[in-house]
């Protein structure tokens, strides 16, 4: 797939209400879709390894939760995204659209924090500058992700209970989760 039969389908794209209510905790990231070696990628990041961090070491989108200052979603992940990777999407990338939030909780009445996902598009990646979050930015193709043969089963523990969820593992690196969440929801706008 390329831009531009993913472009139309992405910006006519509505994201659902999920209507979670009053909640205080929130987040935002930005799906960076750009090209590499000729094709269609989105940019993940692979988070550091830190004490207290909840998805240290795990594949993410560059955002992060939103300060009292942030006017909005969409302000904390540009802000975010800059902080992170010094990526300046007010400055080299336009937005898409908006997906829906994501939940970061097990219940869907209790929300423990909402995320919001942003996609970007950016036509050429600068030179990034991770900061200490940041262990490794990677380029993953779209076409990789929307072969569904691609999926692994991944087993883990939570809280004592052995739980086994789909991932995707692109070069060594394991996407799951949060972040699987967001991409079955991009890919499922990119084929409507």
């Amino acid at each position: 797939m390329v831009f531009n039969q993913l472009m139309p389908r992405l910006q006519g794209y509505e994201k659902p209400d999920r209507a979670y209510g009053e909640v205080t905790r929130r987040a935002a990231v930005a799906i960076v879709l750009h090209e590499a070696d000729g094709e269609l990628c989105l940019l993940m990041i692979r988070r550091a390894q830190r004490e207290g961090d909840p998805w240290s070491g795990h594949m993410a989108f560059p955002g992060g939760r939103r300060d009292p200052d942030d006017i909005d979603d969409r302000f904390c992940a540009i802000r975010e995204t800059r902080e992170e990777i010094a990526l300046d999407l007010d400055a080299l990338g336009s937005e898409v659209c908006a997906l829906g939030e994501v939940n970061t909780g097990w219940r869907a009445d209790r929300p423990e924090m909402l995320v919001a996902p942003f996609i970007y598009r950016v036509e050429q990646l600068p030179e990034l500058d991770l900061n200490y979050e940041v262990d490794a930015v990677v380029s993953v193709p779209l076409r990789f992700l929307m072969d569904r043969s691609n999926r692994v089963p991944l087993a883990w523990e939570w809280r004592g209970t052995q739980v086994e969820s789909d991932s995707y593992l692109y070069r060594d690196n394991r996407i799951w989760g949060l972040s699987l969440m967001m991409i079955d929801e991009l890919i499922e706008a990119a084929e409507r």
